[in-house]
């Protein structure tokens, strides 16, 4: 599979002499929907595609799975040595990365371009870090940059070992800053001043240039910031207008989604939009008794957009959960890890008694992003949360080696989920509320 993968991408880039006349190259261009070879000038477009073809052929792993409760999914997995990126990760458990879609070429750009986010997170050893004095950064950053870097200060596995930083740009004015290395790259744990206290795929982002990954990246902790709001912050969710296009797109996907499957599956949309205003959707799924409770969330520019991207992800958690209940029936608790445990945990919440998983009937306002370029509802965005007073930066992360745009975008002041920080943001919901725990038991969302 490897080797027809490199093949398919020699063929998409019209290289005749390494893959003229290959049938099989061919068959995989057109299940993809890429077309059989290009002519004349590379687009953008092509190129991009042919970097994550040849991606997936250095990939141990590549193949696709099949979601029972969602027959319309479409799914792929792989795995990938840690390795590829830089020699400082040899020895690293395989990494295992998925996507998913409606079409074949939705899932394999979902998945190949997770695992070329994860590969170009990882320190290499070219990467110029540095280890300045605190007067060189502590003036160029706003007061919740600042608090983070305090707090991360305290997490010091070495408080005597100088720590290392990375560039990063304040997005408001293009400003160079620097920020704590072990939430900008992923290191080998004996180079870390710190362990993460949140995973670090969350607000990076791969995409088919750099203005969409940073997009996908700060809509990712848009999301997350809602999530954790509603969820550990106890903020109820809210309903979406019957008839508003969002709810008309819903319906229809899931006819296609659930399609063929043996049992159908309850599911219903929250709206967990926060005071930021870009549309963010908890899309919801149980069995009819209301146990095996799984979700998908998405911040999107358009509602309709989020409620899409929502659902999808929701199918997607169906089948992590369908493969945990089956590990554990073939081979025990014993074989389950923590991952799998926190799964059974969630899906074990009764969905109907769940006050966080019923929506009032009342509507969110929604920030208006009328803009069409990535780059400009970016920008939009920023403004937004400048205006909250959260600062925006992003981190360069693409990797000549892959020649894939990756971006990580860091929002100090945002809520993170999961996160072992609990910002202010979250403080102060949970003083309205009481927080979520009184509804959820303390079981995490994720």
């Amino acid at each position: 599979m490897q080797e027809l993968l490199a093949r398919a991408a020699a063929l998409l880039l019209g290289n005749e002499s390494d893959a003229a006349g290959d049938h099989d190259a061919e068959l995989v261009l057109r299940a993809l929907e890429y077309g059989v070879k290009s002519s004349g000038q590379i687009d953008s477009e092509t190129a991009n595609r042919s970097h994550l073809l040849l991606a997936a052929s250095r990939f141990s792993r590549v193949f696709e799975l099949v979601a029972p409760d969602a027959p319309g999914l479409i799914s792929f997995g792989a795995q990938f040595d840690p390795a590829l990126a830089d020699p400082l990760h040899d020895g690293c458990p395989m990494v295992g990365v998925s996507g998913v879609g409606l079409t074949l070429q939705e899932a394999f750009q979902g998945c190949i371009g997770e695992g070329i986010e994860y590969l170009s997170q990882l320190q290499a050893g070219t990467d110029l870090l540095l280890k300045p004095g605190i007067d060189d950064w502590a003036g160029k950053l706003g007061p919740k940059a600042l608090e983070l870097v305090a707090v991360l200060s305290e997490r010091s596995m070495q408080p005597e070992r100088v720590r290392s930083w990375c560039r990063a740009t304040r997005v408001t004015d293009g400003g160079e800053v620097l920020l704590p290395a072990d939430i900008c790259l992923r290191r080998p744990p004996a180079h870390r001043d710190f362990a993460p206290p949140y995973p670090l795929s969350i607000g990076s982002a791969a995409g088919p240039s750099r203005d969409a990954a940073a997009l996908r990246g700060l809509l990712e902790l848009i999301e997350r910031d809602a999530a954790s709001l509603w969820w550990r912050g106890g903020r109820l969710p809210r309903s979406i207008p019957v008839q508003h296009k969002a709810d008309l797109v819903a319906k229809e996907l899931l006819q296609r989604l659930r399609h063929g499957a043996a049992a159908q599956r309850r599911t219903w949309l929250l709206d967990i939009t926060t005071d930021i205003g870009v549309p963010c959707v908890a899309a919801v799924s149980c069995r009819s008794d209301g146990s095996g409770f799984a979700f998908g969330l998405a911040a999107r520019p358009a509602l309709e957009a989020a409620v899409r991207s929502a659902i999808v992800e929701m199918c997607q958690l169906e089948l992590a959960d369908a493969i945990v209940a089956t590990k554990r029936r073939e081979r025990g608790d014993g074989a389950l890890n923590a991952q799998d445990r926190i799964h059974l945990q969630r899906a074990a919440i009764d969905t109907d008694q769940c006050r966080l998983l019923q929506p009032v009937a009342e509507h969110a306002a929604h920030l208006p992003l009328h803009a069409t370029e990535a780059s400009a509802i970016f920008e939009l965005i920023v403004q937004r949360l400048e205006r909250l007073g959260v600062e925006t930066f992003c981190i360069e992360l693409t990797r000549q080696r892959f020649a894939v745009p990756v971006v990580r975008v860091i929002a100090p002041g945002l809520q993170l989920e999961p996160s072992e920080i609990v910002t202010a943001r979250l403080q102060d919901t949970m003083a309205r509320t009481g927080g979520g725990a009184i509804y959820t038991g303390g079981v995490a969302l994720i």
